[in-house]
């Protein structure tokens, strides 16, 4: 009876007990096959660290690393099904500061949001009626257009006239035929098929996307109660995290200001951009105005490289679908357009907007552009500059903390830390 009351103070004996213990569950979840369920080892470790939390910092750290986690994993695996909650909540996010003035102006909260729906549900039945058909419609001229030249380009290096070309420059020889008929006319036709490949596929996707993101039914729902609860949400995550939490609360706020003036300011300057391309295109004649100027308001958003891609493709388009002298015409046009509409953005627009609130310099953008679009795509280019912008911020809080212990080496570093705030 002695050695079963004193059995658990033993710590060889608990640590025994403990392996087996381990040994034991692990066994049993690898023969029920739970140990492949995520939510089972999330639940399991969870319970496991819970009753440590307090009494080290490590375990902590193990237990937010954890759930930060799980948390990816969570929303990567169903993710697609709460788009709609996420579109919403950026709608609403974006409204906020018109539903705030309106607000001032003593209109319900629920009338306004009310409003913007129907607004924003009116201006998308818009442009799929308007606008999607005149894309698509000049995008199906343009692949048009991109075959015939590939089939013109492959019969002229198949015909005679080629040939008797290249016996002027002494080059009409059996090796030198054999060379173009295998290597260069399906390289040619090749090219062509890739590029109508990725186009379909991009097209295909964008229409995945819309009818996964796009619900008819479920967004305008969403989109007017996260509208018109916006301020609760605010008062519910302030009270959250005020108190002991406050430095996480000051840096969320400052978060905030870039990525809202960011983001307020990428919208007006695509659709800006945009629409005036479009407009001074049609007018100088150039083909498919609309899918050049529309390509130029999306790619906008991508510091430096939208402006070179708009650019490019335009060029493409024209060269690919112009004739004669108007090539040359256009080429100028679209490239001066571009330039300059992208200089009154950047020196214009973005420094009322925006300020000096997202402000980096250009080889930190870059940088973070390369590396952001290497890892995440198109999304990556998107949210390089708002994250960039915050992780300097962050590392500009640090350097001021160290320079500020430096120059006063009594203070502590948390007095540092406040200070800067």
């Amino acid at each position: 009876m002695n050695l079963l009351k004193n059995f658990p103070s033993s710590p060889f004996l608990v640590f025994v007990i403990a392996a087996a213990f381990f040994v034991a569950y692990g066994s049993f979840l690898v023969m029920t096959q739970l140990a492949a369920s995520p939510f089972v080892l999330f639940a399991s470790s969870v319970f496991l660290l819970f009753p440590f939390r307090n009494e080290s910092v490590h375990v902590r750290r193990m237990m937010i690393l954890l759930c930060l986690t799980f948390t990816v994993w969570l929303f990567r695996e169903v993710g697609s099904l709460f788009a709609p909650f996420f579109v919403s909540f950026v709608f609403a996010y974006l409204f906020e500061p018109i539903v705030v003035f309106l607000q001032r102006k003593r209109f319900p909260r629920w009338l306004t949001a009310g409003l913007l729906v129907i607004a924003f549900i009116s201006l998308v039945a818009a442009v799929v009626v308007f606008v999607f058909p005149i894309i698509l419609a000049q995008l199906n001229d343009i692949i048009r257009e991109m075959s015939t030249l590939i089939t013109r380009a492959t019969n002229y290096l198949e015909s005679r006239q080629f040939f008797r070309l290249l016996s002027s420059y002494g080059l009409n020889s059996p090796q030198t035929r054999e060379l173009i008929q295998r290597e260069l006319v399906p390289r040619l036709e090749g090219s062509f098929n890739l590029i109508l490949r990725t186009l379909l596929s991009f097209l295909s996707s964008l229409s995945d996307v819309a009818t996964q993101v796009v619900n008819v039914i479920l967004t305008p729902i969403l989109m007017f109660y996260f509208t018109k609860d916006f301020d609760k949400l605010k008062i519910f995550i302030v009270k959250v995290l005020s108190g002991n939490n406050a430095k996480l609360l000051f840096d969320l706020r400052r978060i905030n200001a870039i990525v809202k003036a960011y983001i307020g300011g990428q919208a007006i300057a695509a659709l800006m951009i945009g629409t005036l391309s479009s407009i001074i295109f049609f007018v100088s004649g150039i083909p498919y105005a609309g899918v050049i100027g529309t390509v130029c308001g999306l790619l906008n958003p991508i510091p430096y490289i939208g402006m070179f891609a708009s650019i490019i493709i335009g060029l493409i388009t024209v060269v690919v679908v112009g004739s004669g002298d108007a090539i040359m015409f256009s080429l100028g046009v679209i490239t001066a357009t571009v330039l300059a509409l992208h200089l009154v953005d950047n020196y214009v627009l973005q420094p009322r907007i925006v300020g000096q609130r997202v402000g980096l310099h250009p080889l930190v953008m870059i940088a973070s552009l390369l590396m952001f679009g290497h890892f995440w795509g198109i999304a990556g280019l998107l949210m390089a500059v708002p994250l960039m912008a915050s992780m300097m911020m962050f590392f500009n809080d640090w350097l001021t903390a160290k320079l500020a212990a430096q120059e006063a080496p009594e203070m502590p570093i948390e007095s540092a830390i406040a200070d800067a705030m």
